[in-house]
């Protein structure tokens, strides 16, 4: 029966178009019966069954890959199929199911259907036949050809053992192994292949490797990785043969590789300690490397072959990694214990980033795995970093560090430490200890007060700046820095006038340099960048900085006291450097502390511009123009509850000016009734007019140094006046008189001369006045002694501040016994603390001795206790 041959790649048959073929005779007698052995010899149970004419329908693979052998045809036109066409089978993607070759398919008549009914009646035409797939035994096919593969594999594989060289093709070799898995031997081939491998492993390499190997582990790990190299280039070489097996039936079992690698460590590695040796000499080259520091040479190639054997065969992280680790561990406790005693903190810095460095890189150099990296950096923090924070952050060592403004080691110890734990909690000791020290040394420093202010500032912005830098903003050293600043600046509790200024003084007196000179003579502050662009805003950056520190003030009725009293000065002297930096000010202090704390300050202001309105009011009447053609009259008229009360100092001022007092107080009383106006002359100030040989100057003077001067004009000529003479014809007191003599006569710009010679103003003295003076200005200003403050006003402001926080103690008293009618003691100290806070840092004993006051004075009286009740 004619044979019908179809794609052996499908399970099924194609219902493609098929052709009937004549049978054929054999093919030349020439050919051998191999030659001439067709699928049917093949796969046929007997072997004896007539040639059959057959008609092939050719795959794409046997196409593109031509039969091995001469194709033979019994007769033109009937192509015999070869077994060399027969093996050419698709190499598909493998699977672990064995591919079985159908055997041919052959056909058959069907038998007539009966006449179906309906409209579904069969109509005549071509007939049909019924193609059916009939299995036949190729079991004895199979063999003969598996061993006839095996044969030539076989040799194959011991030129690779034997490292000879491989007599055949490989890819004839591959394609038996692959024919070999589509008769479903694989499972055959792979238990000869593996009982070969591991008997060349255990009979031929071991001996040789256990002979070599020595006492020194790193001889054995060289001659271990010598035979590991040899050992995988034998078995890339068997899988390059193996390789349909190794993919298709070894893929979800041991790999070639897999089991090359179990029979080494089985035969190899597990005798006789061989595992450990290499291990330990693993070990020994990393801690040769470690101890050279790159000044002796350690066998690289080595070590870096030997990583990559152990990762191959499995035992990097089984027992290398812990091992290594541990070793490290050691290497690096003993490192840190002997340079933290031999180095400083910075040197001790330096090495710590050094090691973490060279781990890193070692790590790349070797090839070592990224979870080793990671343990390893980890080992390095907590044993040199982690184990030694209380060195790091030493309050000591620390000190030295910000005291050089050492940013860069700063820095990096907050780097080191961020690794580890938080660098604000480590370095938050040691940072407030020293800014406590610093700010309280400046407080202190007597010899320097004037100074004290800037020093804060510029110890403010250096530690801002190494805040800002190294520290990274980190949020509890920022608040450590201002709670800091708070501690030391307050810690001076002195209830009146000492020798030593008082941060809140001298910063006040500090804004009045500020504001009555400007910023070009004031020295910039240490670690601010200076972003500003013209003087004005440098003004007002530089208001801000000293807000800043007027923000850790507790005693800011002290800081008012005093500003406003230069405030006054600035106002009635004319000294300000812009009004627009006044304004400014007081718009800063009225959003720190509130309307209530510029009411009087403000107000101030207010009395100037009224005062300039009532001046040029009274300058447009009659009498006042006519005055004014004579003298310039410009008077301050000052209400006493805003300004700082100044004392009464007699002074005889000349008629004719004398008058023009009387009769500009005469025309305000008429405008505002029931309101007195007392000269207060001590804040006065003038411009007179000289004419000297050498030309016309104006003076600008106080109105005591202008009462002396007019004095002479009552001289004729160039005449003397003794000391009491001057002091019958102005009035002033002695000290008053004196100060004003020596500012004329013995200062800079001496407009008058003294006889006899010397510094000091005595009552003997004569004075004249200096005719051949001369100055490069037009308009000469003379220094004023009596303007500069002295201990005894520095005292009595600070008395009367202290005055009045008892006032507003008191009245914090009332107000809180008046609403609670009862109240236990604690209860009232903590409410009139509260209260009086905005005003300054009340003591507790100063409280009670208040409390003792308004009972004396019958506002309240003792309960039963510890408690007060109100008297109505």
């Amino acid at each position: 029966m004619p044979a019908l041959a179809a794609n052996s790649r499908k399970r099924k048959p194609s219902p493609s178009l098929t052709q009937e073929s004549q049978p054929s005779n054999s093919s030349s007698s020439s050919l051998s019966a191999y030659q001439q052995s067709t699928i049917t010899d093949h796969f046929s149970p007997a072997r004896s069954q007539s040639p059959s004419s057959t008609s092939s329908v050719h795959s794409k693979r046997s196409r593109m890959n031509p039969p091995a052998s001469k194709s033979v045809t019994a007769k033109k036109g009937t192509p015999v199929v070869t077994e060399a066409t027969m093996m050419d089978f698709d190499t598909g993607e493998p699977t672990d199911t064995p591919y079985i070759v159908p055997p041919p398919l052959i056909y058959r008549p069907k038998p007539p259907r009966p006449p179906s009914k309906g409209f579904l009646l069969r109509q005549a035409g071509a007939r049909m036949l019924d193609v059916k797939n009939l299995r036949e035994s190729r079991k004895g096919c199979s063999e003969k050809y598996f061993d006839m593969i095996w044969k030539t594999l076989e040799p194959a594989l011991e030129a690779i053992l034997a490292r000879e060289k491989i007599v055949g093709s490989m890819e004839e070799m591959y394609r038996g192994v692959e024919n070999i898995y589509r008769f479903g031997k694989a499972q055959e081939l792979a238990e000869l292949l593996t009982k070969r491998l591991d008997d060349y492993v255990s009979t031929q390499m071991k001996p040789k490797v256990m002979q070599e190997i020595k006492d020194d582990d790193i001889e054995t790990l060289r001659i271990i990785g010598f035979a590991w190299r040899q050992w995988s280039e034998q078995l890339g070489l068997v899988r390059l043969i193996f390789l349909y097996l190794d993919r298709a039936y070894l893929f979800h079992r041991q790999s070639i590789e897999d089991f090359g690698i179990a029979v080494f460590n089985e035969h190899i590695l597990d005798t006789a300690d061989v595992s450990k040796k290499v291990l330990n000499g693993i070990l020994t080259l990393f801690k040769q490397d470690r101890q050279s520091d790159g000044k002796t040479s350690v066998d690289h190639d080595l070590l870096i072959s030997s990583m990559r054997m152990i990762s191959s065969i499995g035992l990097y992280y089984t027992k290398f990694e812990p091992l290594f680790i541990e070793t490290a561990r050691e290497y690096y406790a003993r490192l840190a214990g002997r340079e933290s005693q031999v180095l400083d903190l910075t040197a001790y810095i330096k090495e710590c980033v050094a090691q973490i460095e060279k781990a890193s890189a070692k790590c790349g150099e070797f090839n070592l795995e990224y979870s080793t990296k990671r343990e390893l950096i980890l080992v390095v923090d907590a044993e040199m970093i982690g184990n030694y924070v209380a060195l790091l952050t030493d309050k000591e060592r620390l000190r030295v560090l910000l005291s050089r403004e050492d940013t860069e080691t700063l820095q990096t110890l907050y780097r080191l430490l961020d690794r580890i734990c938080d660098p604000g909690k480590a370095l938050k000791e040691g940072w407030e200890a020293y800014i406590v020290d610093q700010g309280t040394y400046i407080v202190q420093d007597k010899d320097r007060g004037s100074e004290m202010v800037q020093r804060l500032l510029d110890l403010r912005g250096t530690l801002n700046a190494i805040w800002t830098g190294p520290l990274k903003k980190n949020e509890t050293l920022g608040f450590s820095l201002r709670e800091s600043f708070s501690v030391f600046i307050n810690s001076r509790k002195e209830a009146s006038i000492k020798e030593n200024p008082k941060p809140a003084e001298m910063i006040a007196k500090y804004v009045d340099q500020l504001l009555r000179n400007g910023i070009k003579n004031i020295p910039p502050v240490a670690g601010v960048i200076h972003t500003a662009t013209d003087d004005d805003s440098a003004l007002a950056h530089r208001l801000d900085l000293v807000l800043d520190l007027f923000r850790f003030v507790q005693g800011k009725d002290v800081f008012e006291a005093f500003y406003k009293k230069d405030l006054a000065r600035r106002l009635l002297l004319g000294r300000s450097a812009s009004d627009d930096a006044e304004q400014l000010m007081l718009s800063k202090l009225k959003n720190e502390c509130g309307a209530c704390f510029t009411n009087n300050l403000e107000a101030m202001f207010k009395d100037m511009n009224l005062s300039r309105e009532s001046v040029a009011s009274f300058n447009s009447t009659k009498v006042g123009s006519e005055y004014f053609r004579k003298v310039e009259l410009h008077v301050n008229i000052l209400s006493q509850a805003a300004w700082p009360s100044y004392p009464e100092t007699p002074v005889t001022i000349p008629s004719a000016h004398a008058q023009h007092l009387e009769a500009f107080a005469k025309f305000y009383t008429s405008k505002h009734q029931g309101r007195k106006l007392t000269w207060r002359h001590a804040l006065s100030h003038c411009v007179l007019v000289a004419d000297f040989e050498n030309g016309r100057r104006e003076l600008s003077l106080s109105a005591f140094q202008a009462v002396v001067l007019l004095a002479f004009n009552e001289v004729p000529g160039v005449g003397t006046l003794r000391y009491r003479d001057l002091k019958t014809a102005t009035g002033l007191s002695d000290p008053e008189l004196k100060r004003t003599l020596q500012s004329l006569a013995c200062g800079k710009m001496r407009v008058l001369l003294k006889s006899p010679k010397g510094r000091d103003v005595f009552g003997t003295d004569k004075f004249q006045v200096n005719a051949g003076f001369t100055a490069q200005q037009y308009r000469v200003k003379i220094n004023q002694i009596q303007l500069k403050e002295t201990k005894e006003e520095i005292k009595e402001t600070h008395e009367r501040v202290e005055m009045d926080r008892k006032y507003e103690t008191q009245a914090a008293i009332v107000r809180i016994m008046k609403s609670r009618r009862t109240i236990k003691h604690v209860e009232l100290i903590q409410q009139t603390i509260e209260q009086t806070k905005e005003r300054g840092n009340l003591d507790v004993t100063s409280i009670k001795q208040n409390i003792e006051k308004l009972i004396e004075k019958d506002y309240m009286e003792r309960g039963e206790g510890d408690t007060y009740l109100y008297v109505a």
